[in-house]
C-alpha cells in the first residue's frame, strides 16, 4: 500500500473518531476497524498497568459506554502528523468530559493501516478520570 493512501486512511480515521467523539455517533469509525483491531492505552489512570482491548466487539462496547455515558470530547485539528511503512501518529490537543469530570489535555493517537482499515490503536490521553 502506498504511503499516501495509508495516510488518507488514518486521516480519515482520525476524522471519524473525533466526530465520534464530538457527537456520541462512533459508526463510521467502527466501519474502519478490522474485526482483529487492537487497541492499548499505554498510560494514564493505568499508568502503572497498560492494557488493550482485542477484537472489534471490544472496542465498540467501550465506545458505546463512552456514548452511553454522555462523554465528549473535541479534538483540535491535529498540528504534528508522523508516520512510517504501516502507523500514523497524530498530535493534537482535545478537551470535554468525560465520566462528569473536566478533561483537558495534549494528546496523541496512532493508527496501524493495512487493506484500507484499522488494525492498531495506540491512545494517549494522559489522565482521565
Amino acid at each position: 500500500m502506498e504511503q499516501n493512501r495509508i495516510i488518507e486512511t488514518a486521516q480519515k480515521a482520525f476524522d471519524n473518531l473525533a466526530r465520534g467523539w464530538s457527537t456520541g455517533d462512533f459508526q463510521s469509525y467502527i466501519n474502519m476497524l478490522s474485526d482483529d483491531v487492537v487497541l492499548w492505552l499505554p498510560v494514564g489512570k493505568q499508568r502503572s498497568q497498560p492494557f488493550g482491548y482485542e477484537g472489534k466487539e471490544q472496542i465498540i462496547a467501550r465506545l458505546r459506554s463512552h456514548q452511553q455515558a454522555g462523554d465528549q470530547v473535541i479534538f483540535s485539528p491535529p498540528d504534528h502528523v508522523t508516520s512510517n511503512d504501516t502507523t500514523v501518529t497524530f498530535e493534537f490537543e482535545s478537551q470535554g468530559t468525560i465520566r462528569n469530570q473536566p478533561f483537558k489535555g495534549r494528546s496523541a493517537i496512532s493508527f496501524d493501516v493495512k487493506n484500507d482499515q484499522i488494525y492498531g490503536v495506540r491512545e494517549y490521553f494522559g489522565d482521565i478520570g
